[in-house]
């Protein structure tokens, strides 16, 4: 019996851990999420999908916080955007100054008032455990 065991832990493969993102705060159950992850300083808050490490678009279906994962993401150093797209419009809907009327949100919470987060305040260390990232979604 004791070698069953041995053969099923050692002889399967390891499973590598992902990161896990919850969002929560969400008010209207309508649109999309969008996420985007930075693994780059040079990259962060691009559009461009090259330059996004990681990327999920998630349907909307209820109030209260949604989860993704991300299995294709090493552990490591990132910076991550959302905002929910209540519109389904494909974009981040703005002001006439360029105030999100969306809401949105950065890794470690990071909510300046005139200004966007910048890479280093939105930088976390993800490593193969502990607490998964959480980031509010809120109106400017």
């Amino acid at each position: 019996m004791s070698l069953f065991f041995f053969l099923l832990f050692h002889l399967l493969p390891a499973r590598e851990p992902e990161l896990k993102l919850v969002m929560t705060d969400i008010r209207e159950a309508k649109g999309q999420i969008y996420v985007a992850v930075y693994d780059s300083p040079n990259n962060y808050m691009s559009y461009d999908q090259s330059k996004i490490r990681a990327r999920r678009v998630l349907d909307v279906r209820s109030n209260g916080s949604i989860s993704c994962t991300f299995p294709e993401l090493p552990p490591g150093s990132y910076a991550i955007t959302c905002f929910h797209d209540i519109n389904s419009n494909g974009e981040l809907d703005t002001n006439l100054f360029g105030i999100p009327s969306e809401p949105y949100g950065v890794s470690n919470n990071v909510r300046p008032k005139f200004r966007a987060p910048r890479w280093e305040e939105a930088l976390f260390q993800w490593k193969k455990e502990g607490v998964p990232p959480t980031i509010r979604l809120e109106k400017w």
